[in-house]
């Protein structure tokens, strides 16, 4: 039974995101509507330049006004992430309609205190310090330069410009590290074993319409172990050189990234590890498929996702349970292999409607202390997922045949609420029970697809 629930999760979870979802007749011209759009009008943007919000929107001047698409045009700005609230309001007049876009911004400068759990756990505490840029040049390009000490203690600085060479709709991103990383294997087996870590990584990809990317990334990175363990690192000298090169492509057709109600979101990504070496030669390869149906105000929500590899893969690129990504009702068991495959379905529905405030602390920095919401929805959630394969060269004494077997997998599954905060901000509040009926009170931010 065990496996048949883990089995029917995965399945629907794939097939549902294949499924036909566009059953809806075209429309006619007459419930188009006929109404010319006269003039398109951004209002509240005082930082954001102007092409940044209309670039988003698939309304143009001239086109005939649809409800429909700007109701999807309002969405697709939010989906930037720097604005409070974003209204689009039509005004008709005897020769047409003007388009009212108008947008509440973010405060976008955040010299900020660091305090934050690693790998979900509250015993894994840093502290640190950083500044954060999300609006930079008022382009939606961001800086971001952070430090923190603690566990996992880590310096960065990282640029992103999602838009650039104009209409070629290109994008990029680049950082450099160093960063101190207790290994999640050793962690699983009580052991404590650091990783040393010193590189860079760069992207640049290309958006196609408003709902497909396409990008290739490179990077390196050297990587050396304290204490010096023994087949921790591919290399015998215990440093590893790690030059990499992969692509990703994604299809986003969600009205809303944060908190999806409808659409599809498809990833499909390759990393290639070792380039002209006998020791660093493997790659990891995956996908991440989601699909969001609408009921009427509730969502049913299906995720299907899998990270694999071939080669040698070393212990520090594992993947693992019990740390970022986790399987609700065994939510603190910790386990690394090489492969994994995970499966959730969700059902979610409004309790208390979101709505927008001005909060009377906040109003001295004007605009960027206004709008701020609160809300409250709730979800029926099931979870399942399988961890398996162990690398060769790695001399411990691991039980496992390289091969996804029944027993491998963990299922759970519950109930909980979703509360939404101000700037963007989600905390889930789930109780959930594993196979044996065990509960488990869960808190934790961000909604989990």
């Amino acid at each position: 039974m065990h496996f048949l629930t883990s089995f029917l999760i995965l399945f629907l979870s794939f097939s549902a995101i294949f499924a036909q979802t566009n059953n809806t007749p075209a429309q006619t011209d007459s419930a188009a509507g006929q109404s010319k759009i006269l003039a398109i009008i951004i209002q509240g943007n005082e930082k954001t330049k102007e092409e940044i919000i209309t670039r988003e929107m698939k309304l143009k001047q001239g086109d005939n006004f649809d409800e429909v698409l700007a109701q999807q045009d309002q969405l697709r700005i939010q989906n930037l992430g720097i604005f409070n609230r974003v209204e689009v309001a039509n005004i008709p007049t005897q020769q047409g309609v003007i388009l009212v876009v108008t947008v509440s911004e973010m405060w976008y400068i955040f010299p900020y205190p660091i305090v934050f759990r690693n790998d979900r756990d509250w015993s894994r505490i840093s502290l640190g310090a950083g500044l954060l840029y999300t609006n930079f040049r008022g382009r939606r390009e961001v800086i971001d330069f952070s430090f923190w000490l603690g566990f996992n203690p880590s310096v960065r600085l990282a640029y992103t410009n999602p838009w650039i060479l104009g209409k070629l709709k290109f994008y990029t991103s680049i950082s450099v590290f160093a960063r101190k990383i207790r290994n999640k294997f050793f962690t699983g087996l009580e052991a404590d074993v650091d990783e040393e870590r010193i590189g860079f990584n760069w992207r640049i990809g290309k958006r196609f319409g408003h709902f497909t990317y396409f990008d290739v990334n490179m990077g390196y990175q050297q990587l050396t172990v304290s204490p010096d363990t023994l087949n921790v690192t591919l290399s015998s000298s215990g440093k590893d050189r790690l030059p990499k090169m992969g692509f990703s492509f994604t299809y986003d057709s969600r009205d809303l990234w944060e908190y999806a109600h409808k659409g599809n979101y498809i990833n499909l990504w390759l990393t290639k590890t070792g380039f002209f070496s006998e020791v660093t030669d493997y790659v990891r390869f995956g996908a991440d498929l989601r699909k969001y149906i609408p009921i009427g105000p509730t969502t049913l929500a299906f995720r299907g996702a899998a990270n694999l590899s071939r080669g040698e893969t070393p212990i520090y690129d594992w993947v693992d349970f019990g740390f970022f990504t986790r399987i609700r009702g065994h939510f603190s068991e910790r386990k690394s292999r090489v492969n994994r495959v995970i499966g959730s379905a969700e059902f979610r529905f409004p309790i208390r409607r979101i709505t927008y405030h001005n909060l009377g602390p906040f109003e001295s920095i004007g605009r960027y202390g206004s709008n701020f919401r609160f809300g409250i929805s709730g979800g029926l959630f099931v979870d399942t997922g399988a961890l398996w394969g162990v690398s060769d060269y790695v001399q411990l004494q691991i039980q496992d045949n390289n091969k996804l077997d029944t027993g491998d997998f963990i299922s759970g599954w519950g109930a909980g609420l979703h509360v939404f905060m101000p700037y963007n901000n989600l905390i889930r509040l789930e109780y959930a029970f594993n196979e044996d009926w065990d509960g488990q009170f869960i808190i934790d931010a961000l909604i989990t697809f």
